[in-house]
C-alpha cells in the first residue's frame, strides 16, 4: 500500500508541476493586466506583476527600488495625479523574450509618456522597468 502510494505521489507531482508552469501568464497576458491597472490608476494591481527589484522612473524619483517601495511610490503618483486615460501607442518583443509597452497616460493635469518591460523571472513574468515621464 505504501509503495502503490508512493508511485502515485511520483506520477501526479509533475503533472502538477507542469500545470503551475502552463498557468502562468505569458508576457502578453501580463502587459494586459498591467495595462488595465494602469488604466484603473490601481497602483496595488500593477504592482502584483512587478519583479522582487525593479527599476522605476517616475517625477522625482530614478532608481531601483523593491516591489513593495515601488507599489508605494506609484500609488502616491496616482493619488496625485489621478488617472483620466492610457492609450497604448506600441507594443512589441525583444529576441530575448522580453515584452515591452509603450502608452500616452493622461493624468492630472497632464500626459507621460509611459514604457514597461516586461521580463521572465523564476518562470514568472514580471515588470522589470516602468517608466511615468512627463511630456
Amino acid at each position: 500500500m505504501k509503495n502503490i502510494s508512493l508511485k502515485l505521489i511520483a506520477l501526479i507531482c509533475p503533472f502538477f508541476l507542469f500545470l503551475g508552469f502552463v498557468a502562468s501568464p505569458g508576457p502578453e497576458e501580463t502587459a494586459t493586466q498591467v495595462t488595465a491597472a494602469i488604466q484603473a490608476g490601481n497602483a496595488m494591481e500593477v504592482a502584483k506583476n512587478f519583479n522582487a527589484m525593479i527599476d522605476l522612473t517616475l517625477p522625482g524619483y530614478d532608481d531601483t527600488f523593491s516591489k513593495a517601495q515601488a507599489g508605494q511610490i506609484l500609488k502616491d503618483f496616482f493619488t496625485q495625479n489621478p488617472v483620466k486615460s492610457f492609450k497604448i501607442t506600441r507594443q512589441g518583443s525583444s529576441p530575448d523574450g522580453s515584452q515591452y509597452t509603450i502608452g500616452s497616460l493622461e493624468a492630472g493635469k497632464k500626459i507621460f509618456r509611459v514604457y514597461f518591460i516586461i521580463k521572465s523571472a523564476n518562470g514568472q513574468n514580471l515588470v522589470q522597468q516602468l517608466q511615468l515621464q512627463e511630456n
